[in-house]
């Protein structure tokens, strides 16, 4: 089984659902375009959060694999 390329960058956000969806993509948006979009993946995945009304996103940064 191969193996997953270790993530160039990984952030996670905790907070109020509203600002989390916002900064989310904010932030992905300008780690794709740093690290180039042609070069690199960038992954996001949103989940409810231990309180009422909070969400967790995860963003992260890959090297696109070779086909």
């Amino acid at each position: 089984m191969p193996t997953r390329p270790r993530p160039l960058v990984a952030v996670r956000l905790i907070g109020p659902t509203a600002a989390v969806t916002a900064h989310a993509a904010t932030i992905a948006a300008q780690l794709t375009a740093y690290y180039g979009r042609e070069r690199v993946t960038c992954r996001t995945s949103t989940r409810t959060a231990g309180y009422s009304g909070e969400s967790r996103a995860y963003i992260t940064i890959t090297r696109k694999e070779p086909r």
